[in-house]
């Protein structure tokens, strides 16, 4: 897998996801302006249950279908993606269920009444949307048809962002719930249509080894995937219990911009990343396409990360109440430094979950969140919400940590010291940016280091595609 390749499917991917990004940022926007703080910790925590039992439920349905139809031969496709869709439409009718039974003790446990209930069952109903949406996906991700999947991507982010605005304004927190559910209705439905012309349903019984080997397979997935959510529920818990809904609120803003914007170049490397390094001949070509990655991911992702370093309070005050929100941006720059090890981190989670067995999965990931989610109970009662911002990037880094260490000990190699090169000077980057702005007041001084990172990445990145497709 050339660079060039990488910049052409992220550029394609990244303009979805940057689409599904601006929707997301100005729903929240329309509830920080309507409702404050207390409005998008309500968001916040209805968007953490959909996870979690999304998450639960989808049993890693989206990623297990494409790693089986991709690496299956033409003759035994049809099979693979009956298989994906007779399973994917038994999960769908559990996360309904699971909302049905969750949505009042969620409401006791998370704000210790059923003042909620109503809320969380209405918002809830987009989990089987979200599990149809991640089988159909996953179906037309493994074609390779990424144009196709990119374009449902924006219809549908767009789609539901106009269909749930007006709802937010005119019913309160249930109009929160209602804009939630059709975020993930919407695309369900487009997603569902798309890969029923692509892959249209032909008259293949689905086998019982295919179905089997999805559940086998997907319980390493949903395990990792649950325990991420069950974590961050649990820490917006805490932040309620202890420190109420404002205060949730304030620490999902920051959360949220620190996590999307990196998160969005991620997600559109992925797509095409994942189905190849997990159809790789070996572990050397597997562990070296992750390597390539992971200089990719950090060329792309560090432009953002200075921004976001230097440039945090203006964009919390753009993308939500800068009044209303001045403690989130607090919280930033110290989450920005957990989303960088993230960065260094997402390409080896990747090539875990497409290679690495079920049970090395489960284990990584229940010690980084089982870290993450027990440090803020330390830390908040000395540092407040910095606590729990602090909690977040030591979690991030014990997680790089460990995979680090798990690469090694599959591969039998280290990353290779190039690579770790990479790292440190993207590190020592940010710390010069961080600090070329420290001593001076003003929102817009940022745009100085920002710029002269974003304009240095793009000339490497020119440069390796050039080198790449001059050897082609």
């Amino acid at each position: 897998m050339s660079f060039a390749r990488i910049l052409r499917s992220s550029a394609l991917m990244g303009g979805a996801s940057a689409v599904t990004l601006v929707a997301s940022f100005v729903r929240a926007k329309i509830i920080a302006v309507i409702f404050g703080p207390a409005g998008i910790g309500i968001f916040g925590i209805l968007s953490s249950f959909n996870a979690n039992l999304s998450a639960l439920s989808g049993w890693g349905l989206g990623i297990s279908g494409v790693r089986s139809i991709s690496s299956a031969s033409l003759e035994e496709r049809p099979l693979k993606v009956a298989a994906v869709r007779r399973l994917g439409s038994f999960l769908a009718w559990c996360g309904l269920f699971l909302v049905m039974l969750g949505a009042h003790p969620c409401s006791l446990l998370i704000f210790g009444d059923a003042s909620y209930s109503i809320e969380i069952l209405i918002a809830g109903l987009a989990v089987p949307c979200i599990i149809v949406t991640s089988v159909f996906s996953a179906i037309i991700q493994a074609r390779g048809n990424l144009a196709s999947l990119a374009r449902v991507q924006m219809i549908g982010a767009i789609t539901g962002l106009i269909a749930g605005a007006p709802l937010i304004w005119l019913a309160g927190s249930i109009g929160i719930a209602l804009a939630v559910l059709l975020a993930s209705a919407l695309p369900a439905i487009l997603t569902w249509s798309v890969a029923s012309r692509q892959e249209p349903s032909i008259s293949v019984e689905a086998r019982k080894e295919d179905i089997w080997q999805l559940v086998v397979l997907g319980t390493a997935f949903m395990g990792s995937a649950l325990f991420s959510q069950v974590s961050v529920l649990l820490v917006r818990t805490i932040i309620v219990r202890h420190l109420g809904l404002d205060a949730a609120g304030q620490f999902h803003a920051a959360n949220t911009i620190a996590m999307s914007l990196p998160g969005l170049v991620l997600v559109s490397m992925g797509t095409d990343f994942f189905p190849r390094v997990a159809a790789a001949e070996s572990e050397i070509v597997a562990r070296r396409l992750t390597e390539l990655q992971i200089k990719t991911a950090l060329l792309f992702s560090l432009p953002l990360l200075c921004g976001l370093l230097t440039l945090g309070p203006l964009a919390i005050r753009l993308l939500y109440d800068g009044q209303g929100f001045d403690h989130a941006s607090q919280l930033l720059s110290l989450m920005i430094w957990g989303v960088f090890f993230r960065v260094i981190a997402w390409p080896m989670g990747y090539w875990l979950m497409a290679r690495g067995s079920s049970a090395t999965m489960i284990g990584v990931d229940l010690a980084s969140n089982l870290l993450a989610a027990t440090l803020p109970l330390f830390l908040m009662p000395y540092f407040g919400l910095k606590g729990a911002a602090a909690a977040f990037s030591i979690g991030c880094l014990a997680y790089a940590c460990i995979l680090l260490w798990v690469v090694r000990l599959r591969s039998g190699s280290w990353i290779s010291g190039g690579v770790l090169a990479w790292c440190a000077l993207a590190a020592a980057v940010l710390v010069l940016a961080q600090l070329s702005v420290a001593p001076f007041q003003g929102e817009y001084l940022g745009v100085i280091p920002t710029a002269i990172v974003t304009v240095a990445c793009a000339a490497v990145s020119y440069r390796l595609a050039k080198r790449k497709t001059d050897h082609a």
